[in-house]
């Protein structure tokens, strides 16, 4: 959240070498698009240089910085992955449960704040997607480009899940015309043969536009899968993938506290890809975001036999709509700041981090579990032109 001043009239300023004085401003708050959110008026007082000397001082443009509602801060103790994508829209998977990581405690205290820096690093940031229409059904190809032209200068790498809803070929031609790469999903690890034809086809094999494949979303942390079939899942995968002429990165993808519970699944990994949602710390508020995140993926690292090991966060965001969690508070100005929070933390390697989500997701049910904010995560609560 930003803001800037509009004076309401042009005063002389000559007479202010006879003292102080005070001047009404209005002050319009915008959030990261520049978007108007409210306005108030604030009272500017204007000092002259000196009381002897007769020159115009010009007036300084005040900034006020917003507070989220909750600055609360303290140990990050417990991590929840919001719902899983599934392969229909109709579908209304479980909610995952809860999971606290009792060696996380140890983390030194964030600082009260973290500063809201200008990505200066070489690449974007990522962005997760889904090819579902908030009504039921799989978005057009010309929705899926429509949605890609929206998001396709603010992000570089655009995350999907599936291969259902012709995703692949869609989202393949609008990343091919709009100018990113996609980190593409095998959701169903009991149809790994089929899946890896389904995205050699819709990529046509077209290899240097895939950044990534991830096997499977959390599914060890959901109870979908154990470690060993996970990890099984993992290298059919691999092969198959190789078999099609793809030899970038293959992935297994689940939440932080389950990788540092079974870092094989990292070890094993072509990187380490991982799940850190701070709102789901209810110590956590939204100046937190980016500490939390960081903080999290050093205790990853410290579990990893090869230590220099690539770590990516594959999914991180924050809620503008749903229900607290304790400090965790969502809300426009609270996701505008965590936001910022978590880019400024990755300022130097913006690639290792990919945002949740693109659009809200309208196709979800909310759910108590993920305090009723499951359908509201999109960047600036960005709807798709599929769901206005």
């Amino acid at each position: 959240m930003r803001s800037t001043t509009l004076s309401f009239t042009f005063l002389s300023l000559l007479h202010l070498s006879v003292g102080q004085h005070k001047i009404p401003e209005v002050v319009v708050y915008v959030d990261q698009y520049n978007n108007p959110v409210r306005t108030a008026t604030e009272t500017v007082v204007y000092v002259p240089i000196t009381a002897e000397t007769s020159e115009v001082v010009a007036p300084k443009t005040s900034t006020v910085h917003l507070t989220p509602v909750s600055s609360q801060v303290g140990e990050p103790t417990s991590q929840v992955s919001p719902q899983p994508v599934t392969p229909t829209p109709q579908d209304n998977p479980p909610i995952s449960s809860v999971q606290s990581d009792p060696t996380i405690s140890t983390l030194p205290k964030p600082p009260t704040s973290s500063p809201s820096t200008p990505n200066s690093g070489t690449s974007l940031y990522g962005v997760t997607y889904s090819p579902y229409k908030g009504s039921g059904g799989c978005k057009t190809a010309d929705e899926v480009d429509a949605d890609f032209a929206a998001v396709a200068p603010d992000y570089g790498v655009i995350r999907l899940y599936g291969v259902d809803c012709d995703q692949v070929a869609t989202s393949y031609a609008a990343a091919k015309r709009h100018g990113n790469k996609l980190f593409l999903g095998i959701f169903d690890i009991n149809s790994i043969e089929q899946s890896v034809f389904t995205i050699a086809a819709g990529v046509q094999h077209d290899w240097s536009i895939v950044d990534t494949v991830s096997v499977g979303n959390e599914l060890v942390n959901s109870g979908g899968a154990t470690v060993s079939q996970a990890l099984g899942a993992l290298s059919q995968a691999r092969a198959a993938l190789r078999s099609a002429g793809y030899d970038g990165p293959v992935v297994v993808v689940d939440t932080f506290v389950t990788m540092m519970a079974n870092p094989e699944l990292c070890d094993q990994s072509d990187y380490c890809a991982i799940n850190i949602h701070p709102f789901f710390d209810p110590n956590t508020g939204p100046r937190q975001a980016g500490w939390f995140v960081t903080s999290t993926v050093k205790r990853v690292r410290s579990k990893l036999s090869d230590p220099d090991q690539r770590i990516v966060v594959t999914e991180t965001g924050w809620p503008w709509q749903g229900e607290s969690n304790g400090a965790a508070i969502p809300g426009m100005n609270q996701q505008s700041v965590a936001i910022s929070s978590i880019e400024s933390a990755f300022t130097n390697n913006p690639s290792d981090v990919i945002l949740f989500t693109a659009f809200n997701d309208m196709w979800k049910k909310p759910a108590a579990g993920t305090f009723m904010a499951e359908q509201f995560w999109g960047m600036g609560g960005r709807y798709s032109s599929s769901d206005e």
